[in-house]
């Protein structure tokens, strides 16, 4: 056989080359597939994320929680978290390009990887929203609302924006985020009251009457 010819350090060569090649095709293939299946399940991948949060820290977590604002109308909200000061309204999206433009206009521009530019609707819009018509049909306080728009890792935001109650934030730096507007200098809110308030929202809550 051939490689009876071989000598040993020719073998080591021709095993560490094949053993490179082999590394090199898997993860050619490995990234582009995992992106696919991040993009079609982008829901579930961020659950993960946000599960941990509220596992770490103890939190409430509502997933999918659909509410009736008339009566032809359901608005859903993908994750509602309980922190210790504030109530994050989470909601779910995936862009297939990097996102620009002021943070309450009705639609921000998006730049493909492929250099196409196209518009948008604002997912920051949307999330303010959200907690505004939650607020009027609960009567909760906004003052103790957050609205976050989560986006994939790989999408790169330049959103102009000053405001402290809504945010755009790739999944990646959700957990810090959290973890800074929970250290703002305000009280926490009060655990019997917090409590009450998770049981009367997740009463609320239409997702299986809307399944």
């Amino acid at each position: 056989m051939i490689y009876n010819s071989l000598t040993t350090p020719q073998l080591i060569y021709i095993i560490s080359v094949s053993v490179i090649v082999i590394i090199i095709v898997f993860l050619l293939l490995f990234f582009p597939i995992r992106k696919r299946i991040i993009k079609k399940k982008y829901v579930e991948h961020y659950y993960k994320e946000i599960y941990k949060i509220a596992l770490n820290n103890d939190y409430y977590l509502i997933n999918t929680f659909v509410f009736k604002i008339d009566d032809s109308s359901i608005l859903r909200i993908n994750h509602i978290l309980f922190g210790e000061k504030y109530v994050y309204l989470i909601n779910d999206y995936h862009f297939d390009g990097d996102i620009a433009g002021k943070a309450f206009d009705k639609s921000l521009i998006c730049f493909s990887k492929k250099g196409k530019k196209y518009y948008i609707d604002n997912p920051i819009a949307r999330s303010k929203y959200l907690l505004e018509r939650l607020c009027i049909m609960t009567g909760l306080d906004p003052t103790i609302m957050i609205g976050i728009s989560l986006v994939n890792d790989d999408c790169n935001s330049d959103i102009a924006s000053t405001s402290k109650q809504y945010y755009l934030v790739s999944r990646n730096k959700l957990a810090s985020l959290v973890k800074a507007i929970e250290s703002r200098d305000i009280a926490k809110l009060n655990e019997k009251s917090l409590d009450k308030l998770v049981h009367s929202i997740n009463k609320m809550n239409r997702k299986k009457k809307n399944k």
